[in-house]
């Protein structure tokens, strides 16, 4: 039992994901590792805790999505914002704002980054193999005469139309 839950092995919740459960321990710990920074670097701790919170927030929106294509999607954003945090550690690190324990952070987010872009394979083979993205929808060209009017229009087009009173 986890949590006051069932280990059932199916994954009936977001937070029943290991690479979730990773994403939220790291968050956590960043928001306390981060309450060392100066008057000065205040910025960087908002940065960082929002883009720490915003990977699990992220793949939690993925999770619940109609479409296996927008969930990828959003795991592709859980990438860039986890990508993200780990620019403001190593900034706050050379910078002297954290200091060395900084290195596990990293080393566990790159631990759990690769776990995502695992997910990410494994979905996007899911897709592919079982057709469950969207089908491509080819542009469509319409005749403008169909319409009753020519593309020598005498209102340009980024002129707001007006009605004359």
């Amino acid at each position: 039992m986890v949590d006051g839950r069932k280990c059932s092995g199916k994954i009936e919740r977001v937070e029943d994901m290991p690479v979730y459960q990773a994403f939220y321990c790291l968050a956590l710990e960043v928001e306390k590792t981060t309450r060392n920074y100066g008057p000065d670097f205040r910025w960087l701790r908002n940065q960082t805790l929002r883009a720490s919170e915003s990977v699990c927030a992220n793949m939690t929106e993925g999770f619940y999505a109609q479409y296996s294509t927008e969930y990828v999607h959003d795991l592709y954003r859980c990438r860039r914002e986890a990508r993200e945090t780990v620019v403001h550690l190593n900034y706050a690190r050379d910078t002297g704002a954290l200091d060395e324990v900084v290195v596990g952070l990293l080393d566990r987010y790159e631990d759990a980054m690769h776990q995502l872009t695992n997910l990410i394979t494994s979905i996007e083979r899911k897709i592919q193999c079982r057709g469950k993205s969207k089908p491509e929808i080819p542009p469509v060209r319409e005749d403008e005469e169909q319409y009753g009017f020519n593309s020598c229009m005498s209102v340009p087009l980024c002129e707001p139309l007006t009605i004359k009173h």
